[in-house]
């Protein structure tokens, strides 16, 4: 199987499940939902941890949103939690947009894997909660777009090269035509910071699992190509070998450096490995680098709840210690 290491950082796979006889969390007051995490709690028994978010303090829960671990809206609600299996490499969500959002995570380019994973926890977890379904629609979601399968198979990729050429604009706008959405790093609303994007399916309802998996399988291998054939483009430019260069110098030797700096200076130096530029830094010690260069993974990882006043210090700090 050819790798796509070079393009793809990680791929998700989300199944969205409600449980039959409640409201939708956002119909939900907050005596309802914790009634609905108890029930929850209550059927899964003991084989799953089950960490509720009212019991993390602030960091942790930030951190998670930094790390994709769980979403931005999951903090808006209260009586949520989350659900880890750690055999399975699989997160649930509760009580966030719907009372359930399992959630699949692979490093590169593995939805085989991540989709075996998911349907396992899936399977016990309808074994043993009843969920809200129709046989003309499917799963029942709070979000219509989501009906039916209730799937969202979604694959980051680093794109620095279509991006620096000026081609991203026509290739979102090929695969759009095919039913994928594009987004940013953190999701819907967000921008492509350090030439990173999200793409996932679109359609949910009237569509197999599996015609999913291979819509986005394809439309991945393609995207893929068009990036190689622009690192080989700009292979011919001496600009950008110094471009990636100055990136490597700033990050070994910068007292300071904001977030939005720091996720181009690493994309540079991803790409610049990817276009044998770099030959001394490995492709997963960057991306490491790029996971955890959010504020709160910082204060998490090093323990220090250290004021925003000095987050540019302590990130510029954080890269030039695990470059």
């Amino acid at each position: 199987m050819e790798n796509y290491d070079d393009v793809v950082l990680t791929t998700r796979i989300r199944l969205a499940r409600n449980v039959k006889g409640y409201n939708f969390t956002n119909n939900m007051i907050d005596k309802q939902k914790q009634e609905l995490l108890d029930y929850i709690k209550n059927k899964l028994g003991s084989g799953y941890k089950i960490l509720e978010l009212n019991n993390m303090d602030d960091v942790t829960k930030k951190s998670l949103v930094e790390t994709h671990i769980i979403s931005k809206e999951l903090l808006l609600n209260n009586n949520t939690a989350i659900i880890v299996d750690d055999k399975n490499n699989v997160t649930t969500m509760i009580n966030e947009e719907d009372h359930f959002r399992i959630q699949a995570l692979e490093k590169a380019f593995n939805i085989d894997k991540a989709y075996e994973n998911i349907k396992k926890v899936d399977e016990d977890f309808s074994a043993k909660v009843e969920y809200a379904y129709s046989e003309d629609y499917g799963y029942i979601t709070a979000c219509p777009t989501c009906l039916g399968t209730g799937m969202r198979v979604s694959v980051m990729l680093h794109l620095p090269a279509l991006e620096k050429i000026g081609a991203l604009e026509k290739i979102f706008n090929e695969i759009s035509g095919l039913g994928i959405s594009v987004r940013g790093i953190y999701g819907e609303n967000t921008s492509g910071e350090g030439a990173i994007f999200q793409i996932s399916n679109q359609k949910t309802l009237g569509i197999e699992e599996n015609q999913i998996i291979e819509q986005v399988k394809q439309v991945t291998r393609y995207i893929v190509k068009q990036e190689r054939k622009a690192r080989e483009i700009l292979k011919a430019k001496i600009e950008i070998k110094d471009e990636i260069m100055r990136s490597l110098g700033i990050a070994k030797y910068s007292i300071l450096m904001t977030k939005k700096e720091a996720m181009q200076i690493l994309s540079n130096i991803r790409l610049g490995i990817n276009m044998e530029i770099i030959n001394e830094i490995s492709i997963d010690k960057i991306d490491n680098i790029i996971e955890n260069i959010g504020i709160n993974t910082l204060r998490k990882n090093l323990k220090d709840n250290f004021p925003r006043e000095e987050e540019n210090i302590r990130r510029a700090d954080y890269i030039k210690n695990n470059i």
